[in-house]
Parts: structure tokens; C-alpha cells; sequence
């Protein structure tokens, strides 16, 4: 009977064979390359020119005409998605001198900010002119009302503070009375306070010829207002692009498959990177370096690298790799004498270009190195890492002094949400114990045996006391601290699961806790748990969720919040949609404040997830030395892509139905690695065409394979 079995499946696999290596051959299928986001020329031009008051728009190009007393003509520029660089106007026709103000927004709904402020002085009955407390967002032409009375604003002296009205006021106003005005003047989103670059251009035209404003990191938008009397003609309007500008032809690695929403999140989270990627000798700084934001704080930071790091690399290799050295270079260049690594090492460059170090948190001190052995675990850079192996351990020592004589870590620290967390902290302890398994995996490839054996004891440690102290069995999940151990908190419970804390038997209960804290926008940090500015929602947070139910095999799950959280981040037809991925979301799925960064480098994890766990590539050793390729495919009924590697290119692509599993496997020659594919003790396993009996376990089965071509091919019964 064993020997018909075999032959009927040497049949069945030949049908396999059949099938297209290449699933995007079918017509119906989009090819990857039309998924890329990034600009074909370094010039862009908008896709959409909307102009108000007397503006004449014919494409691209437009003639504005401002009126002394009316309503100012201003023109909105719709690039479509954000991008980044100087903004320039052609311009075809002016009258005498005019003056433009630029300001440019992610988000078109904090272009104009109504003003709202109160009288200085007491204003009486016949008066038309109002002396204000301020005349911020204010403009000519817009409506105003002052202690109930409307009235439209003719013209204002900002060194005097004072309005000048259409027509005299009925009736006293007091000192202190209620002033508001809509629809504002136009605004920037951008804070050059922290970013060192952005905020309003005025230019002042003379004559025919091109315009330029300054830089400005991240915008979808340009509004373009005439101030002052007079008109202006432009033919044409665009940016000149100077984030990295990364074409198909500059992808070393990419993502495919049946599923469109996930392929948009795996390109919106590449584009993201590209979009903080700062090109050498831009803004006075002659290194390369990866900024958290697009627009703010464009500075580097190490909690936003865990997340850039496998990104940037999986999707443009070698460029990626030297991107995230020099990143690191800047943060071990601000290395603290007691070993800690700040959160930053180049905050609010609107004080200098260079900017300063914040040491932000203990956390992200040790984030910091993480980032560093992810970057020789990608890329099996050994000459660099070991000369910065002493670094690493001076900042593996400030980590420890943290550590309490129970194993668990206390720490009075901000952590990326912002708030402080009291007592022995259960995400801190994680952290911690995540920290020393990876000193343990470098220490064993470049270091010291003896050294790694202490780091696994302590983390094992670590692990066993978080179980005995922090489980809240009527949770069904670890709570917040010993300080709170009545709080359910997101993060802390993800990296459990995700890190192998949670036994097997209480995994569905902490994967049912974590769903209480869904919304239809994400999932909330935990329970009164909120940055101070009120965002509750952290798609840096919800991709600790997605890794940690992908670790457990809750695919469905993982597929459920990465729709729900970036789902509407890649809609087009979204308010907010940037082509990136935004920094947070508050509990309506919207954003709190108009500096809210929607182009952010923490929200990539998708793009990272959607590589190493739905496609199933990742490095086991440097440079993917040794890999291992463990698909989870979900419902999901094929994907394939491309990984490279310091040794080649890794391709992976399978294909998934009721009755067949068949994984297509590439890896170079001089590398090996662990495959895993779904199956149980029923199927029948065959590696290149040749029964096998596999070890299965957790519904995988698992083997060792050498680099080279394989295909292997699941028959379920």
C-alpha cells in the first residue's frame, strides 16, 4: 500500500510542477514593480492643482489674482503622496513685485488653522480697528468674530497687534473677549523646531523665471498664497525630490502576493524608509543617515531603527546597509561614559544642524545596540561589529544596573509611549531578557563562549521570574508592573508570545486578552494607557502584537490587526494618505495634533513581517549565512520575493490550496538553512521530487537544506 501511496504522489507531483513558477505571469496580477512608490524623475510634478478666490487653473499651470480687502488667491498643490525635497514655481507672467507664502502639509486638513484668540484692550461701539492678543492665522479677507459680532478682516498690523474691520463694530467689546476666525490663515504641519528644516517660505517675485523654496522633509501638499495685491501666472509647479528616490530598478528585494492590501503595506513601509532616508550633504550634515519622520523629528532613533533596520536592508540591500552604519556611527559617536546609548543622538536639529544626544530612556539605550547586531546579523559585517563589540557591552552593563536581585527590571522610564511606568516593569524585564539573547547569539559568532552562556542563564532567569510574578491569572495575561498588575498592556503581553514566555497552554488566553484591546482602528496600548498628546493607538505597538501572533501560528489573527491598524494607511481614498505609514492614531483612527508625523519609520513592520513571516525568509546566521524559510501562509494562496544577502539572493515563492503545499527555494550555493512548511503527520513530504520523512511538529514539518534550487511539495490527505 506504502508504494502505491508513493506513486500516486510522484503523479500528483508532476501536477504541481505544472504550476507557474511565477504566479504574476497571470494576467489578472499586478507585477511588484507597479506596487513601488518611489518617483520615476527626480522632478515631480503634482496630480492635482484646486485653487480659491480669483485663481485661474488650466492643468498645471494657474494664474492667481488678489484683491486689496478680499479673499487672498491661494492654489493647493496634490502631489498625491508625500515626498520630500524643495519646492519650486515656474512662473510665466507677474505684475511689478508679489509676494507668495509656501507652506506644504501631510495632511491637507492642517494647511489653513482658524485663529482663536481674545481682545488686548476693550474695543467701543463705531471702532474699526481691534487690538488683539494675537493675529496668528490670521488673513485678509477672512471672516472674524469678536465678542459675538461678525465682521470681515480688511488688513492687520502684526507689530501692533491690530485688526482692521470691513465695517465699524455695533456694539462694545470688552478686553478679553472671544476672538475667532475661519476658515485661518495658511499653516505649516512641520515643526523646524525639532527638524531643523520646514515651516512657511515667503517669496518674493520680480520676474519671470523659476522659484525655489526651501526644504521641507515630508508633504503631501503645497499651499501657495498671492498676500498681497497683484497677479502672478505659473506655468508649471513641482518638487525637486531629495529624500533617497528608489525605483524598481534600485529594489535588491521585494514581496508578492494573492493578497493586494498586504502588498500596499509591504511598499508603503519601504517607501516610509526611504522617505526618513537623509542622502549625504543634505541640511549641512555630510554623512547618510535614517530618520525616524519624513517631516518630524528627523532625527535618528534607535527604537524606530528595530524596525527601519530589517527593512531598509530586505529592500535595498547594500544601500540600506550603509544607510543604517552610518546611522549607528552617529549614535556610538554619543555613547554616554557609563555606556548608555541615547534614544537619539541628533534631536532638534533646529538648534544646530548636528543637533544633540537625548537620552531619551534606559529602553532605548538598549534598543540602541539591538539595532547594531541586527545590522550584523543582516548583513555578516564581522570587521565592524567586532570593533565595536567593546561599545556594545559598556552599554549591556548600563542595561544591567537595572536589573533587580528578582530578575526583573525596574526602571522609572518613558519607553516609546511616552509615559513613565513605576515598580518592576513586565515589558522592561522582556526587553531585557530580548537584549541578552541577542549578546548571547553575538557573543557565541565573534565573542566570548563563556560570556553567551552567562547571558542565557540570566535571561532564563529573567523569564521564570516573569511567569511567577507578573502572570495575573484573572487577566488571563502579565500585567503592567508589580506597581500595576491589574493593567493589561499590549506591548508587554506581544513580545511574551513572540519571545517564547507563555507556556502553550495559557497562549489563547493571552491571545483573547489582547483582543479586548481592539478597536476598528488598531489596537490601544492598554487600558488609561495614553501618550500624553493623547494618541492611543501605536502601529510600533500593534507590530509587537502581529510578530507575537505569527510566532504562536494565530496567522488569522496577525492578518486581522495589520488590516485594521494599516489597512487604511495604504487607502488612497483615506483623508490622511500619505503613500507612508503614519506614527500613531488616536481612538478614533484619526491623528491629535497637526505635527503628527504620517510618514514614520516604526510603523514599517509589515514590510518586515510580511518577508520573514508570510514569505518565511530570515537570517539565522550573519548575512544569512544560514537561514531559515518557514512560510505561514494563513488564506492566503501564494507569495514569492526575493531576500538579498551578503552571499546572494534568497528566492522563495509558494503556492497554497486545500489539497497541495509546493514551496520553490533559491539560496546561495555557500549557505544552508532550516525549512518549514505546513503539514501533519497525514501528508505526504517530498524534497525534490523524493519522499522524506520529516520531523513534524506544531503542524510543520521541518529539515535542513543545503543552498542550492529545491522544491518541496506537501500532499495533504
Amino acid at each position: 500500500m506504502r508504494h502505491r501511496t508513493l506513486a500516486l504522489a510522484l503523479v500528483l507531483v508532476t501536477g504541481i510542477a505544472a504550476i507557474p513558477a511565477d504566479p504574476a505571469a497571470a494576467a489578472h496580477v499586478r507585477p511588484w514593480q507597479s506596487y513601488v512608490l518611489g518617483p520615476e524623475s527626480r522632478l515631480v510634478q503634482p496630480v492635482r492643482v484646486e485653487g480659491r478666490g480669483t485663481v485661474r487653473v488650466h492643468g498645471q499651470a494657474a494664474t492667481l489674482t488678489t484683491t486689496a480687502g478680499r479673499t487672498p488667491a491661494s492654489v493647493v498643490l496634490d502631489f498625491g503622496q508625500d515626498v520630500a525635497g524643495t519646492p519650486y514655481l515656474d512662473v510665466s507672467k507677474v505684475s511689478g513685485s508679489v509676494t507668495l507664502q509656501l507652506v506644504t502639509g501631510e495632511a491637507r486638513q492642517f494647511l489653513r488653522r482658524p485663529a482663536a484668540t481674545t481682545t488686548a484692550v476693550a474695543a467701543t461701539a463705531g471702532a474699526r480697528q481691534v487690538t488683539l492678543a494675537s493675529v496668528a492665522n490670521l488673513e485678509v479677507g477672512n471672516a472674524i468674530t469678536i465678542g459675538g459680532q461678525v465682521r470681515v478682516i480688511a488688513g492687520f498690523d502684526p507689530a501692533a497687534v491690530t485688526v482692521d474691520l470691513d465695517r465699524p463694530l455695533s456694539a462694545d467689546v470688552p478686553a478679553g473677549a472671544a476672538v475667532t476666525s475661519s476658515p485661518g490663515a495658511p499653516a505649516s504641519d512641520e515643526a523646524p523646531g525639532l527638524a531643523g528644516v520646514g515651516g512657511p517660505d515667503t517669496l518674493t517675485v520680480t520676474a519671470p523665471g523659476r522659484v525655489s523654496g526651501g526644504f521641507h522633509g515630508g508633504f503631501r501638499f503645497v499651499l501657495l498664497t498671492l498676500t498681497g495685491p497683484g497677479t502672478i501666472s505659473l506655468s508649471g509647479a513641482g518638487v525637486d525630490f531629495q529624500a533617497y528616490r528608489a525605483t524598481p530598478r534600485d529594489y535588491r528585494g521585494w514581496f508578492l502576493s494573492s493578497d493586494d492590501q498586504l502588498n500596499r503595506m509591504w511598499y508603503a513601509g519601504a517607501y516610509t524608509v526611504q522617505l526618513n532616508m537623509k542622502p549625504a550633504g543634505l541640511n549641512g550634515l555630510p554623512d547618510e543617515r535614517i530618520y525616524d519622520g519624513a517631516k518630524r523629528d528627523r532625527s535618528i532613533w534607535t527604537g524606530d531603527l528595530l524596525v527601519q533596520g530589517p527593512t531598509i536592508i530586505n529592500t535595498l540591500g547594500d544601500v540600506g546597509a550603509r544607510y543604517l552604519k552610518s546611522s549607528l556611527e552617529a549614535l556610538f559617536a554619543t555613547q554616554r561614559a557609563d555606556g548608555a546609548l541615547p534614544g537619539s543622538p541628533d534631536f532638534a536639529k533646529g538648534r544646530s544642524p548636528q543637533g544633540f544626544p537625548l537620552f531619551y530612556s534606559n529602553n532605548y539605550s538598549g534598543y540602541g545596540a539591538r539595532a547594531a547586531i541586527d545590522y550584523y546579523r543582516y548583513t555578516g559585517d564581522r570587521d565592524y561589529i567586532v570593533s565595536r563589540l567593546p561599545d556594545l557591552r559598556r552599554e549591556l552593563a548600563y542595561n544591567d544596573s537595572f536589573l533587580t536581585a528578582g530578575n526583573l527590571v525596574v526602571s522609572d522610564d518613558r519607553d516609546y509611549w511616552q509615559a513613565t511606568q513605576t515598580g518592576a516593569v513586565t515589558k522592561y524585564s522582556i526587553d531585557y531578557y530580548i537584549l541578552l539573547r541577542e549578546f548571547a547569539w553575538l557573543e557565541r559568532t565573534v565573542g566570548s563562549a563563556a560570556l553567551a552562556a552567562e547571558h542565557d542563564a540570566k535571561a532564563e532567569a529573567i523569564k521564570t521570574a516573569v511567569n511567577a510574578r507578573l502572570w495575573n491569572p484573572a487577566l488571563g495575561a502579565y500585567g503592567q508592573s508589580t506597581d500595576h498588575p491589574d493593567v493589561l498592556v499590549e506591548d508587554a503581553n506581544a513580545l511574551a508570545l513572540q519571545y517564547g514566555f507563555v507556556p502553550a497552554a495559557r497562549q489563547a488566553s493571552v491571545l483573547r486578552a489582547l483582543k479586548t484591546l481592539w478597536t476598528p482602528y488598531g489596537a490601544i496600548l492598554g487600558p488609561g494607557l495614553q501618550d500624553p498628546t493623547g494618541h492611543t493607538i501605536e502601529p510600533f505597538g500593534n507590530g509587537m502584537e502581529t510578530a507575537g501572533r505569527f510566532a504562536v501560528d494565530d496567522t488569522a489573527g496577525a492578518f486581522a490587526l495589520m488590516r485594521r491598524t494599516w489597512g487604511p494607511m495604504v487607502d488612497k481614498k483615506h483623508p490622511l494618505y500619505t503613500g507612508g505609514l503614519w506614527e500613531f492614531k488616536n481612538s478614533e483612527g484619526g491623528v491629535n495634533r497637526t505635527t503628527a508625523s504620517l510618514a514614520h519609520g516604526w510603523a514599517a513592520a509589515p514590510t518586515v513581517q510580511l518577508t520573514q513571516q508570510v514569505l518565511g525568509v530570515s537570517p539565522d546566521g550573519p548575512g544569512y549565512r544560514t537561514w531559515s524559510v518557514q512560510p505561514r501562509p494563513g488564506r492566503l494562496s501564494w507569495a514569492q520575493g526575493v531576500v538579498p544577502t551578503a552571499y546572494g539572493d534568497i528566492d522563495a515563492r509558494w503556492t497554497s490550496a486545500r489539497d497541495k503545499f509546493t514551496l520553490r527555494l533559491s539560496a546561495p550555493g555557500s549557505t544552508s538553512g532550516t525549512v518549514a512548511v505546513p503539514a501533519d503527520r497525514n501528508d505526504i513530504v517530498l524534497v525534490d521530487g523524493r519522499g522524506t520523512r520529516p520531523a513534524i511538529s506544531n503542524g510543520y514539518a521541518r529539515f535542513n537544506l543545503p543552498g542550492g534550487a529545491h522544491t518541496v511539495s506537501v500532499l495533504r490527505r
